[in-house]
């Protein structure tokens, strides 16, 4: 399956906005501790690795189990539906910025409880909000995200060749293993995300741990154009192209300029990583992705303030991008991205264009359900690497196009 960017939410709100934007007593209360009640021994969880995110079953109050997308790079977030079967208080609003930069209000609540496996959180902050309000949003995000902020007071282990997450009281728990990279995890308060430090030959800087985001490493355009690390770059892997980065709470993003490329000299605790796969974005921080789960089980141990990287028995290969992206927009499939060199360029594709079929399989004049199926099988099922026969409606001229496979 192709990345595709305009089918992830990535939900990235700021920790603690402007005083202006909540009270006092509000603030308090996002960022007040949460206890943690365990069983004796680790909890290991199933862990679903689809469209490169990862999704888990949790049960909140007691009273109602979901399904959830476990994000380190968002707060916990129900959806509208969810929330309202449990009758939860509204204690006010937060506004946060998405990962796009836009600002976002969602109402504030509080758990009792939230339990994963046999391990409870108690007085777990949550954001509520509407994915309705997004095209697309019901299909990929039925009850909401796991956050970040459960994380502070264990240590946790994603293992999604054995599709299990587990969680400990520390990280001896967990096991150690001689050959994993480590390096120190910052911690700086609410929502308490996972913070990395990283370099790339003279750069350093510091990243978040997003499984949120499908890519290995997401950089910051200004830090992706420097002159370090462009010498860095493997020469003739560099695609450059357009579109939108993806749709976060604010919905989809405006339209940029895009670039992908492999790394060479990615260093993580002082150790090289080897090639990575890496693309840019338009706001701050650079990310550290899910891709990573491709050849890395992950560790977060925050008491004891480590971030491993435990290389994988059967790593997966890197898969070739298509160079484009398909998604819905204003209830039609679209060409969403476009880069060059692609065998899609090559074959005539332009960005924007309407996309009518894919190998016979129809996207346009669908009803909202047939949509829903046909975005989730763009998400998990198609690959763009592999080429095709696109019709596609331009100008209102129906064309067809036949995409060549990428090569390698």
């Amino acid at each position: 399956m192709a990345t595709n960017l305009s089918l992830v939410f990535v939900i990235l709100l700021s920790g603690l906005p402007a005083a202006s934007a909540q009270s006092e007593d509000l603030r308090a209360a996002m960022s007040a501790p949460i206890q943690i009640e365990r069983e004796s021994g680790p909890t290991r969880i199933p862990l679903d690795w689809r469209m490169q995110k990862l999704f888990i079953e949790a049960s909140v109050d007691g009273r109602r189990s979901g399904t959830f997308l476990f994000d380190t790079g968002s707060p916990t977030i129900l959806s509208r539906r969810f929330a309202d079967t449990l009758e939860l208080e509204v204690l006010g609003q937060n506004t946060g910025v998405d990962a796009n930069g836009n600002a976002v209000t969602m109402d504030v609540a509080r758990v009792e409880t939230l339990a994963l496996g046999d391990t409870v959180f108690h007085g777990v902050p949550v954001l509520v909000f509407d994915f309705g309000s997004l095209e697309m949003g019901t299909c990929f995000m039925r009850d909401g995200v796991i956050g970040s902020e459960i994380l502070p007071g264990s240590a946790w282990r994603i293992d999604v060749e054995q599709g299990e997450l587990t969680l400990a009281e520390d990280g001896e728990a967990l096991g150690t293993r001689e050959t994993a990279v480590s390096a120190p995890l910052h911690d700086f308060g609410y929502p308490h995300m996972p913070i990395v430090d990283y370099a790339l030959g003279d750069v350093t800087d510091r990243a978040l741990f997003d499984t949120g985001s499908a890519e290995e490493v997401a950089l910051f355009r200004p830090v992706a154009e420097s002159g370090p690390v462009r010498a860095l770059m493997v020469d003739g892997s560099r695609m450059t192209g357009q579109g939108s980065e993806g749709v976060s709470a604010g919905g989809r993003g405006e339209v940029q300029a895009l670039s992908r490329f492999d790394l060479t000299g990615f260093e993580i605790g002082g150790t090289r990583l080897g090639e990575v796969t890496a693309t840019t974005r338009s706001v701050p921080p650079s990310l550290i992705g899910a891709g990573m789960l491709n050849r890395y089980h992950v560790v977060l141990d925050y008491p004891g303030g480590e971030f491993r990287l435990e290389p994988r028995e059967a790593p997966e290969a890197p898969r070739a991008h298509a160079g484009f992206a398909v998604g819905y927009e204003e209830g039609a499939g679209r060409v969403l991205q476009l880069f060059t060199p692609s065998p899609a360029q090559a074959a005539g594709l332009q960005l924007h264009d309407r996309v009518i079929e894919i190998n016979g399989r129809l996207l346009d004049g669908a009803d909202a359900e047939q949509r829903c199926d046909q975005a989730l099988w763009l998400a998990q099922s198609f690959s763009g690497a592999e080429g095709g026969e696109f019709v596609i409606l331009r100008d209102g001229e129906r064309l067809t196009l036949t995409i060549p496979p990428v090569e390698g």
